[in-house]
């Protein structure tokens, strides 16, 4: 999201397509989501209207995946020089910046807006804490802090791909595990004592990035993945409907970041918006809606909940129609202001960059 839109190759610099491609898509997914979920949230689980809105929620869980394998592509990439100094004079200000500047901006609005409490000290826990959205900024510091580490593993392609696999258990199978009845209890104590921290996170999904932007995949590997990757929705939507019926209210288990069903559908998309790309030029232009999306998908991300929250003033929210109506018509509505709210900012002199 809020990395360089080019890689270095020898001495050229190009800008791959897919990349363009796969921002374009993973900030639609963003917006998506958060246009959908809040009706999610409301609606009872036994409601016909909840399992449509299941299944809409459940395709774009490859978003945030897809951008931190992005950046780990970029990042991670021998050929780029990526600097200590770079690191702590570039990336990691301007993160910290957008994170600074936009929690404060959804503070003001949540405490002083329409509705709010006006109260001062709740306006300093809202700064720190950060407006539910801008958890990614500081998990993308996080990951950055780690680049250094990350390097030197990648450097060893098994190495590399010891590490992706040390993951999935740990990272992605084991805590949710850790829900299921007897054995949950005994099977927390022990990850609790092992403390394997390296390889939990989103430090995994950096080197998977990496990983698979180096491999050009075979048609029947292809087909694999996009059946794991079906496999994987499927997974996040029944999954998820079966513990929200069970607890007679949402649960948001399969939904996770970290769980072997939405990887197995972030990696699909990954590696076949890859596919399509290597047919052709990879360093073909984009089209101008991709190129225009990938380019500002940062600062899209940054302010469109501020539309979603104005649009909820006025009480529009996907309960006008049919979810596959409403869900797409709101994604629409809050992704086109916020366009241009973000084309605006990274057009003002010298802070532009950092906000947008």
């Amino acid at each position: 999201m809020m990395v360089a839109s080019h890689t270095r190759i020898g001495s050229a610099t190009q800008r791959l397509w897919y990349f363009d491609a796969l921002r374009a898509i993973a900030i639609l997914a963003v917006v998506t989501i958060h246009a959908a979920i809040t009706e999610w949230h409301q609606a009872p689980v036994e409601s016909w209207r909840w399992d449509v809105l299941n299944w809409i929620n459940s395709l774009p869980r490859f978003c945030v995946p897809v951008f931190l394998m992005i950046s780990g592509a970029l990042f991670l990439d021998p050929s780029r020089e990526v600097t200590w100094r770079a690191l702590w004079r570039k990336y990691l200000p301007r993160v910290a910046a957008a994170f600074a500047a936009w929690s404060l901006f959804f503070a003001l609005v949540n405490v002083y807006g329409p509705g709010g409490s006006g109260s001062f000290p709740e306006l300093v826990t809202r700064f720190f804490t950060g407006h539910f959205h801008l958890w990614f900024l500081l998990a993308l510091m996080g990951l950055y802090l780690l680049v250094p580490i990350l390097r030197p593993i990648v450097r060893d392609r098994r190495v590399a791909w010891y590490f992706v696999g040390l993951a999935l258990p740990f990272a992605y199978v084991f805590p949710m595990l850790e829900r299921v009845p007897a054995i949950g209890d005994v099977l927390g104590s022990m990850l609790g004592a092992a403390k394997l921290e390296l390889v939990l996170g989103y430090s995994s999904y950096f080197v998977l990035g990496y990983l698979l932007s180096r491999v050009r995949l075979q048609p029947w590997q292809l087909w694999a993945l996009a059946g794991a990757g079906a496999a994987g929705l499927a997974a996040t939507a029944v999954g998820t409907a079966a513990v929200s019926r069970r607890a007679g209210e949402w649960d948001e288990l399969f939904y996770g970041f970290l769980t072997p069903n939405v990887l197995a559908v972030s990696v699909a998309v990954f590696c076949l918006v890859k596919a399509a790309g290597d047919r052709g030029d990879p360093a073909r232009e984009p089209s101008r809606i991709v190129g225009f999306l990938s380019n500002y998908s940062f600062g899209i991300y940054l302010v469109h909940p501020f539309f979603q929250w104005v649009y909820r003033q006025f009480g529009l929210t996907t309960e006008f129609a049919h979810p596959l109506i409403s869900v797409p018509a709101l994604t629409l509505l809050v992704l086109i202001p916020s366009a241009v709210t973000a084309v605006l900012i990274s057009r003002i002199p010298r802070v532009g960059r950092f906000l947008g």
